[in-house]
């Protein structure tokens, strides 16, 4: 898993939601944000733009290694 996966992945368990109501708030498929968590793919800038949005997270936080 990269480490913008498993952010994202740790952002989801803490707002307590599972991956299909995540996936639809941020308007990706199930399947799509499973591959993010998992490290087989990125999120798209429009993905991260989602997330910025609708959960007020400051994309430094993804990007840096070293947290």
């Amino acid at each position: 898993m990269n480490k913008i996966g498993a952010k994202i992945r740790i952002l989801r368990k803490q707002l307590n939601l599972n991956q299909n109501d995540f996936a639809e708030t941020i308007g990706i498929s199930q399947g799509r944000l499973s591959e993010i968590e998992q490290g087989k793919t990125r999120p798209s800038a429009e993905t991260l733009y989602e997330l910025r949005k609708r959960f007020n997270i400051d994309l430094n936080w993804l990007f840096d290694e070293g947290q």
